[in-house]
């Protein structure tokens, strides 16, 4: 038996056996209830059908390899804790395995619809790939998006609350005056949490680092510590919120200076790209033309 014979009967087994294995174990997986899993905010309005699926892959594939990956795993929770994403590195690590999983019975349910069994290989092994690269690649640019947001809108509201402060209020009182602008940012959201966080007990150094945890920002770690040491010492902390807002803004406006200066070597790619082949053709066109008039 030659090899692409094998390969034939290899992938027709394969057809008929996976998809089986899989829908007999997510048949005989216990029904789940949507309200004990906190998935169901991402697999929400016509995706809410899915979560079963995403509780199975969690299950099966997720803590297995959440369990052989222990750095992985680390990476993964900052990064849901950082984009605000309800679920657990296991229900990544299962999104990943299914979407890869669907991906390869693609290819074979496209090699049995066609028959050739290089183009289902082929369209199998590309789209388990997309697939197991997908939810950590979404992850990691919600994660960066959201960060950029926070880091955008930081100097604003200590700006902002230090005015508040400056005006009378205390500290919690200047948050939730913040907090209940309205304002449809990250940062907004975070001081929100914050602030029930004081209210249900935590005291308010540890409700402040609690946020730097999520904020995961060098800027906003060093203005919990500069509270936290003002609080210490009984400095004012209308002043170290002035002192920090300023501080928070220069450091701002030194990150737009680097990307600013890069952005003569970012260019280089587009011009050789799409600017020089055009500036070519109009200096080259004449000369061919004239070259090919002289020459008939």
């Amino acid at each position: 038996m030659d090899d692409a014979k094998l390969l034939l009967f290899a992938m027709s087994f394969a057809c008929v056996f996976v998809p089986f294995l899989a829908v007999d174990s997510f048949v005989r997986m216990p029904r789940v209830n949507p309200a004990d899993y906190p998935e169901k905010a991402v697999l929400r309005g016509p995706f809410g059908f899915l979560l079963p699926v995403l509780v199975w892959s969690s299950q099966v594939f997720g803590a297995p390899l959440a369990s052989m990956r222990p750095r992985r795993t680390e990476v993964l929770k900052k990064q849901l804790l950082l984009a605000a994403v309800p679920m657990s590195p296991e229900s990544v690590f299962g999104a990943q395995a299914a979407l890869a999983l669907a991906g390869a019975i693609a290819g074979l349910v496209l090699f049995a619809a066609s028959g050739n069994p290089k183009a289902g290989l082929a369209f199998g092994a590309l789209s388990a790939f997309c697939g197991w690269f997908f939810p950590p690649t979404a992850l990691q640019s919600k994660a960066e998006n959201r960060r950029t947001e926070m880091i955008r809108g930081l100097p604003f509201a200590i700006d902002l609350i230090g005015s508040a402060m400056h005006a009378g209020l205390d500290f919690n009182a200047a948050m939730r005056y913040y907090a209940g602008l309205g304002l449809k940012n990250p940062l907004a959201e975070e001081f929100a949490q914050t602030l029930h966080e004081a209210e249900l007990g935590k005291s308010r150094v540890e409700a402040l680092k609690d946020m730097a945890e999520r904020v995961q920002t060098p800027e906003f770690t060093s203005f919990v510590d500069a509270v936290a040491h003002g609080m210490e010492i009984g400095a004012s902390l209308a002043g170290t919120m002035r002192m920090q807002g300023e501080d928070m803004r220069r450091a701002r406006f030194h990150v737009a200076e680097q990307k600013a200066a890069r952005a003569a070597s970012i260019m280089i790619l587009p011009m050789a790209v799409f600017i020089m082949p055009a500036v070519c053709v109009m200096v080259f066109t004449p000369v061919w033309l004239r070259w090919k008039a002289a020459k008939g």
